[in-house]
């Protein structure tokens, strides 16, 4: 547990926001969650920006998004990116200012929850294997904690808070 903030990580559509929104709301903490910050900057879903500008874009907003949101002085719940994980910097910043917490998700699940949603760009079952591929061995590397992201989230939840860091007194 190496930082103020707490982040949750996973692959696309591990349930990342519903755990961060429900542990923020039990700790009393900000939330700050990628997507819908990505959408609030610029008015458009990370999908139609991946699909206007290239996934480059996206991938380096969303390390925007989580290094300005890791820099912030106060403790809050983040739910970032999968993609900041292939980042550098953004390790180096989870790893000095973040307790992590990884949701683990086959891609098999996490491609059949996210092509039942709409806000989320459009990636083939090959794609995301081969993304979970290369960036599992970082969520192993990051995670202060790794959770398996089809239990209910009541238990993700707890598990979660758990091992929240303290608010600074």
């Amino acid at each position: 547990m190496s930082g103020p903030h707490l982040v949750v990580l996973g692959l696309i559509a591990a349930g990342k926001s519903t755990v961060a929104d429900r542990v923020a709301a039990e700790l009393g903490r900000p939330v700050l969650d990628s997507d819908r910050q990505v959408e609030a900057l610029t008015g458009r879903t990370g999908g139609a920006i991946a699909e206007a500008e290239g996934v480059a874009a996206l991938h380096e907003l969303e390390a925007s998004v989580l290094l300005g949101a890791l820099s912030l002085p106060e403790p809050v719940v983040i739910s970032a990116a999968a993609s900041t994980v292939e980042s550098a910097r953004c390790r180096a910043a989870l790893e000095r200012r973040a307790t992590v917490v990884w949701l683990d998700l086959v891609p098999e699940e996490a491609h059949r929850r996210a092509t039942a949603q709409t806000h989320r760009r459009t990636i083939s079952l090959a794609a995301l294997r081969k993304l979970a591929e290369r960036r599992r061995p970082l969520f192993v590397a990051l995670a202060d904690l790794r959770l398996d992201a089809t239990e209910p989230i009541d238990a993700l939840v707890g598990a979660v808070l758990a091992v929240a860091p303290p608010a600074p007194s």
